[in-house]
């Protein structure tokens, strides 16, 4: 070996790999940036069900309904579980004398259990009952039950939970 040739220097790569290697960088990237995009980042993935406190007026509103007049203590959220749709429950205080007319007065397919009048209205030792099939507002739902548990002679407290085809009610469930 000459020392021409010990003191050679290397050859150079050639341009092509360099070209392969920034196309591979930019398509990984690009893709990455797509894919985070569609997917809405890592906040959709790792949050699950993502629970909103919601005014209750909004929610009697979504449903097609009104809040009863002096409706007090109220406590309602949405639960957002991304493609597999929503719901909404709440409680809230009202006078007991206005239970019945107000449960009354609430719009939608009613379920007629057996025994009850034909408001749909179920009496019980300890308040009232009333199951909606789809309520006539923009919320998307399939069933909303409303429970009315007597507080005292002169309130009572109301809770409400929906169900959409996505949330099975488990008394639903054979």
């Amino acid at each position: 070996m000459s020392i021409a040739e010990a003191t050679s220097t290397p050859t150079p790569r050639p341009k092509r790999r360099k070209a392969l290697w920034l196309i591979v960088l930019a398509t990984t990237a690009a893709l990455g940036s797509l894919t985070y995009a569609f997917t809405g980042g890592k906040d959709t993935v790792d949050e699950g069900l993502q629970e909103r406190p919601m005014a209750c007026s909004e929610a009697m509103y979504a449903m097609g309904w009104v809040l009863p007049d002096h409706a007090s203590d109220q406590r309602c959220i949405e639960l957002n579980r991304g493609p597999a749709g929503h719901t909404q429950s709440g409680t809230f205080r009202m006078l007991r004398a206005d239970a019945r007319p107000w449960l009354a007065s609430l719009d939608g397919e009613r379920i007629l259990p057996g025994g009850v009048g034909s408001d749909s209205v179920v009496e019980r030792k300890e308040g009232l009952a009333l199951d909606i099939l789809r309520p006539p507002g923009s919320l998307q739902a399939d069933k909303v039950k409303v429970d009315v548990r007597w507080e005292s002679e002169d309130t009572a407290i109301v809770t409400f939970e929906t169900f959409d085809h996505f949330s099975l009610d488990p008394s639903d469930t054979p």
